[in-house]
């Protein structure tokens, strides 16, 4: 056999080899990220500012109190009349589920409030007592508060009317990653068992 045939054959079976090992690999390649039957995941995880709240227990809550734990932070108030109170009933009912089934995977949750004059931490342990003893209530001066919540691009307006107000605000749902980025959004106005089968998305494939 001459040198050029030699050649060919060698480019060939190697030309062969690299498609072979391209057609292995191409059902990896074509692989998507998980979705979310309630919201999305970003692109990119998202480093918030820093910022400076207290929890019901008087102690800080910031930017370093997000990380190590996978944590679920939505904003609200007390007085709210049907939003947040099923937001809360509705993320211990998933939380309780996941200790039992990936007891490994634990989450913390987090209520923000918007009314920090009559949502005090008291009274913020108060409230959330009735639905979840182990959520966080979290509240801070109204600069901090807002400051924290255009981090995230929450809108809430305050509404008055006879005998005292009420807010509307952003109903978001948001997930922090252990790194204490914000890593993805849900929408609070879908079922348990939605949101339940979201999480267990994102715990289970990151």
């Amino acid at each position: 056999m001459s040198r050029r045939n030699i050649i060919f054959v060698f480019l060939v079976l190697f030309g062969m080899s690299v498609l072979f090992a391209y057609f292995q690999s191409l059902p990896s390649l074509l692989q998507k990220k998980p979705t979310l039957l309630t919201g999305k995941i970003l692109t990119r995880p998202m480093e918030l500012d820093n910022f400076e709240l207290i929890d019901q227990n008087n102690q800080t809550f910031n930017s370093e109190s997000l990380k190590g734990n996978w944590t679920i932070l939505f904003f609200g108030y007390t007085n709210c009349p049907d939003v947040c109170p099923t937001t809360i009933y509705k993320l211990a009912e998933v939380k309780n589920d996941v200790n039992q089934n990936l007891p490994s995977k634990n989450f913390n949750t987090v209520l923000v409030t918007l009314d920090p004059d009559r949502d005090t931490p008291e009274r913020l342990d108060e409230y959330i007592g009735y639905f979840d003893e182990s959520m966080l209530g979290v509240t801070g001066t109204y600069k901090n508060i807002q400051s924290f919540s255009s981090n995230l691009s929450v809108f809430y307006q305050r509404i008055n009317k006879d005998g005292g107000y009420d807010f509307n605000h952003t109903a978001s749902i948001f997930v922090f990653n252990q790194d204490g980025s914000l890593f993805a959004t849900m929408s609070p106005a879908t079922s348990v068992s939605e949101l339940r089968d979201d999480f267990y998305t994102i715990l289970n494939n990151f």
